[in-house]
């Protein structure tokens, strides 16, 4: 059972050489070789810091697991005459909650991060970052990335601290392929393709198989960290031959039952396990590099002389198999020199490495509110189980007393004296409205919320002035900060050490460049819904097809969860550019624009621009189509010409003749009509001369005057008849 706190410290025990740091002396019995004493040195360290961690956490931790899994142990009672094991889902429903929503924040969009190229790097280096960050992508969903980093947020929230480790995997990956036949080109059928894969791999590490220096506040800071779990003693086997491990035998152990999955509930498996032992930190030069087995190039070097212990110190990994045997011990390989495990705290507690997480920070209050249902429930068996009162002078002897329906009852003497039903009061009326209390108390102290209940008040309306968004902004804010934390010691770290070793160990596939995380995180389901009802009332406030309309539209789009929400995203982006573009021209005068008779006449002008537009459309039309026709004549033309002199008095018909013939007769007619014609003229021209002179005055005798003659009539000539056609023709023999 692991020590409390109140309990006194344990004792180390000084016969035990790795309790100390001093190497023992060799001359005492056998001497040492360098690999048992890098590996004392290192379990002497790290059995120490075990042993704080457990005295400090390890019982706090049973705890927090029982209250978050609903199981119950005889250490959660609080009275000797509690009967009941219930425990209240209070805290669980707070842990999923909360780890819910970290995970649907970071996860819940798919695409999580993105890497940006840094402002001293140059265009050419800046250009392989996409090709990186796909490639990334792919080997992080093939991985179960994203369900490790689940893993560490549930952790986080129980035992306030998540942890993971990178480790580097090997092996075979296969891949189907369409096989072509080479001869015709045709495909033949599915192709299974297998090549060797070598990619680091983050796992999530339980707080209980993970120890650090105590005195350290990150993982950076400590002299070294310790993973120990029990590994499968045939991974061991296939990595000592594989060449990763040193060729030594190793043996099964059963390990440390605390170390184990679940050592609270399952019963710790203990064949075929080889207990294992990782370090990751600094060790003594003269350890991982005997003098012995490597050659110094620096012979007077004053620091050659001194004791591993307090000599120089190296950054190395160390694997321990059974607290004894070293399964390899090297200077770590990594390019950058980082140690390959990612920690961070659910809630800081200043000073200190462990957080604090869900569970510690409900863990009193749910423990009352576990003793008012255990104690509720224990009193309503009192209450609602049938109890009797007898006397048990009348009963026969031998008696046994059962209740059920249909039951006979032999007495001796009048059954309503003999048998009594008996209660033991009844239930306190506020015994619920105080477990009431508790879970609310439970919420309080955990950040949950309780959704049937906001819903029911959102339903009834007994929300009003904005007092859920009030009480939520606190809940909000809170889970907030959590996110924060998570993606800037976590998962932004743990993204960058991956693409760090993928451009070591995958150097032809991945490009090395540098490059900066933007981990694209979003709101939890909680804070999206609050943000997403403050948006769609200021949506409402702002004019429609305006800037600020369309730029809260858009955040609302993206704030939710369409499937085709990037489409739409881009549709009102566009009207956005065109709205702005709208926005910034000049303004017009609003006199003129309300004034009846000046929009008349621009909707005159308009339709008088549109009309010439529509008469120069069609003239540019019928000048094409004459244009098209008289290129078409042209071409025909010269062709036409020469038929015609090519038949020309070759190929008259009788018809034609005819024609000609007619011809003739009709210029001929034409030309005797105007000669009768300007005959004609000439005789009526000449009788009016005649007649004129004919009708002159004659002079009388001066001395008397000559009696006025009596007017003679004028003869009028008688028109000549002008030829026609029909009689000209008669006149030149035409029939």
């Amino acid at each position: 059972m692991a020590q409390t706190p109140s309990e006194s410290p344990a004792e180390i025990t000084n016969g035990d050489p790795r309790d100390s740091t001093t190497i023992p002396d060799e001359s005492a019995g056998k001497a040492k070789t360098t690999d048992e004493k890098l590996v004392e040195w290192v379990l002497s360290h790290t059995s120490k810091w075990k042993t704080q961690r457990n005295a400090n956490y390890m019982q706090q931790w049973d705890t927090y697991e029982r209250q978050w899994r609903a199981i119950y142990s005889e250490e959660e009672k609080t009275r000797k005459s509690e009967r009941s094991t219930i425990i209240s889902p209070a805290l669980s429903e707070a842990v999923e909650n909360a780890a819910s929503e970290v995970e649907e924040a970071v996860f819940g969009r798919g695409d999580f991060f993105a890497i940006w190229p840094e402002a001293k790097d140059n265009p050419a280096e800046a250009s392989v970052l996409q090709k990186n960050e796909v490639l990334l992508k792919e080997d992080l969903a093939r991985s179960d990335f994203a369900g490790n980093c689940s893993e560490t947020i549930i952790n986080a929230a129980v035992y306030g601290t998540g942890i993971a480790e990178i480790v580097l995997t090997k092996g075979f990956e296969r891949d189907v392929t369409i096989l072509i036949d080479p001869t015709t080109g045709a495909p033949v059928g599915p192709q299974v393709v297998e090549k060797e894969t070598e990619r680091p791999v983050l796992r999530s590490v339980n707080p209980r198989n993970f120890i650090i220096d105590p005195a350290a506040r990150n993982v950076d800071e400590a002299l070294g960290v310790a993973i120990e779990e029990d590994v499968s003693s045939h991974l061991i086997r296939s990595g000592i031959e594989k060449g990763d491990y040193r060729k030594t035998k190793v043996e099964t152990s059963s390990g440390d039952m605390d170390n184990k999955p679940d050592p609270q509930v399952e019963l710790p498996w203990t064949q075929d396990v080889v207990n294992v032992l990782r370090y990751y930190g600094k060790v003594p030069r003269e350890l991982l590099f005997p003098p012995e087995k490597t050659e110094n190039l620096f012979p007077e070097d004053p620091d050659s002389g001194l004791d591993p212990v307090s000599g120089t110190m190296v950054e190395a990994w160390v694997v321990i198999a059974n607290e004894g045997t070293l399964l390899k011990a090297t200077e770590t390989p990594e390019m950058m020199k980082d140690r390959p495990v990612i920690a961070y705290q659910w809630d800081i507690v200043p000073g200190r490495f462990h957080g604090r997480g869900i569970c510690e920070k409900g863990s009193t209050t749910a423990k009352m509110l576990d003793a008012e249902l255990r104690a509720r429930i224990d009193a309503l068996a009192f209450c609602a189980a049938p109890m009797m009162a007898m006397d048990a002078t009348k009963l026969p002897r031998g008696f046994k007393f059962d209740v059920y329906p249909g039951k006979n009852l032999l007495l001796s003497g009048d059954p309503s004296t003999i048998l009594k039903p008996f209660k033991f009061g009844e239930l306190d009326a506020n015994s619920a409205s105080q477990v009431q209390l508790l879970d609310s108390l439970v919420q309080r102290a955990t950040g949950s919320v309780d959704s049937i209940a906001l819903a029911k008040s959102g339903v009834g309306g007994d929300a009003r002035s904005g007092a859920v968004s009030m009480a939520m902004s606190g809940i909000v804010k809170r889970n907030k900060r959590t996110l924060m934390r998570y993606l800037d010691k976590f998962l932004g770290p743990a993204l960058r050490k991956i693409m760090w070793r993928s451009m070591q160990y995958d150097y032809p596939r991945y490009t090395p460049a540098n490059m900066t995380f933007n981990i694209s995180s979003t709101m939890g389901i909680m804070q999206r819904e609050y943000e997403t009802a403050s948006l769609t009332q200021l949506l409402a406030s702002l004019q429609p097809n305006s800037t600020e309309h369309l730029l809260v539209l858009i955040g609302l789009v993206k704030n939710g969860g369409l499937q085709d929400r990037d489409k739409i995203v881009a549709a009102l982006e566009q009207k956005l550019q065109l709205v702005q573009r709208a926005e910034s021209q000049p303004p017009v005068d609003q006199t003129q624009v309300m004034d009846p008779v000046a929009i008349e006449l621009q909707r005159q002008d308009a339709l008088l621009e549109l009309a010439k537009k529509q008469a120069e459309i069609a003239k540019i039309q019928a000048q094409t189509r004459l244009l098209t026709e008289q290129a078409n004549s042209e071409s025909v033309a010269p062709e036409l010409q020469a038929q015609e002199i090519m038949l020309k008095g070759i190929y008259e018909t009788p018809q034609d003749q005819i024609n000609a013939e007619f011809d003739r007769r009709l210029a001929a007619a034409k030309l005797f009509l105007e000669k009768q014609g300007i005959e004609s003229r000439e005789r009526i021209a000449d009788k009016q001369i005649v007649a004129a002179k004919a009708n002159e005055p004659k002079a009388a005798p001066a001395p008397a005057p000559a009696p006025q003659p009596a007017p003679v009539p004028v003869p009028v000539a008688v028109p000549v008849p002008i030829p026609t056609i029909d009689n000209a023709a008669q006149v030149i023999g035409i029939s």
